[in-house]
């Protein structure tokens, strides 16, 4: 591996301002361009409560796994990291990459307020939530982190097209991560096919652990993994490990993993692992599609049925009764939950109590 810095092109700013948008346009851009680049939401490296001691400790250990997860692909030999969240508004990201092989470019996109109101509210979010948008979007015009951008009637597709023209387009030889030694841990998988309702009902027990004052951890497996060329369980399961260190090192005791299929990749990061399979029969599959498309879900990275036409649709329940078709003749040492016709919060109990055991 040569000496070059990594370069790292980081979108931030107020939510609402484009800077998932943006940073996964740009990842999808630079794929579709042949190149080697990976894209990381900082926001999924943070999902640890209740929450540590407040705003600036959860900012500290999402930096602390950004970095991790960096060298894991610095390593791989990535040619280029994308990644999107939010800043410490009182500190910034700049000192944490002091001395580290990465070459940071911050960029903090920002937009007249009346379309920044407009853009909020246009993906769903409450109201209530402006007066503390707006606090938002202050604190960040005061401190003045990073290089400003001003995407005022702008469209998507031109900020990305702005921003593509400083990112590194090249492939290049991938290598495959250092091998992790098993960690220990109370670590529950959750699995199933897609749409069954795994997120959903992972997040609403992570809660009702926060809620009792349990230190757990949450990861979303399938954030972990947008590298091109890819897909690879190995760099998953590096990251994975990354995450999980650093969120033992933060105080949790207990993790919850969200993930489509469970491999032996993943398997070999933990000493000991329980894991529950959802599964569901076609109609139900097909039900849960048709409400992922209508919105009915959190808005994730690389989500391909939000807002999805209604042949989409159908191809994806037709392929999520497929694979769980194949998931139930799969053998494995695992507790089998079946969520035909339940609502959110009866999966969600039965996930509990089978976690809890």
């Amino acid at each position: 591996m040569g000496t070059a810095k990594t370069p790292v092109l980081w979108t931030t700013g107020a939510p609402g301002a484009g800077k998932s948008t943006t940073a996964w346009g740009l990842y999808t851009r630079i794929v579709a361009s042949g190149g080697n680049v990976a894209y990381v939401d900082i926001d999924q490296l943070g999902l640890i409560g209740p929450p540590p001691g407040g705003g600036e400790a959860a900012h500290t250990i999402k930096a602390a796994n950004l970095l991790r997860v960096l060298e894991i692909l610095r390593h791989r030999g990535t040619a280029q990291v994308v990644v999107s969240g939010v800043v410490d508004p009182e500190n910034g990201v700049e000192s944490p990459f002091e001395g580290r092989d990465f070459d940071l470019t911050l960029v903090r996109l920002t937009c007249e307020r009346d379309e920044l109101r407009s853009r909020f509210l246009g993906r769903g979010s409450p109201a209530e939530a402006l007066p503390d948008l707006f606090a938002v979007a202050d604190a960040y015009d005061r401190t003045g982190f990073g290089e400003e951008m001003d995407t005022t009637g702008q469209r998507p597709e031109e900020t990305v097209e702005a921003l593509f023209r400083r990112c590194v387009v090249a492939d290049g030889p991938v290598r495959r991560p250092a091998p992790v030694e098993p960690a220990p841990g109370l670590v529950t998988v959750v699995t199933g096919p897609t749409a069954v309702g795994k997120s959903t009902a992972a997040w609403r027990v992570l809660r009702d652990f926060w809620q009792q004052e349990t230190p757990v951890a949450y990861v979303d497996l399938a954030q972990l993994g947008f590298a091109h060329p890819g897909p690879d369980p190995a760099l998953e399961a590096a990251n994975l490990a990354a995450l999980w260190r650093g969120y033992r090192d933060a105080g949790a005791r207990r993790l919850l993993v969200v993930a489509r299929e469970f491999r032996p990749e993943h398997r070999r990061v933990f000493e000991e692992v329980t894991v529950v399979h959802l599964d569901a029969d076609a109609a139900t599959l097909a039900e849960r599609v048709r409400l992922r498309a209508d919105g009915d879900s959190a808005l994730l990275a690389g989500d391909e049925l939000r807002g999805a036409p209604p042949g989409v649709r159908d191809r994806v329940a037709a392929r999520a009764a497929t694979e769980a078709e194949r998931m139930r003749a799969s053998r494995g040492d695992r507790v089998v939950l079946d969520t035909s016709g339940q609502e959110p919060a009866e999966t969600a109990a039965a996930l509990l109590a089978a976690v809890r055991q």
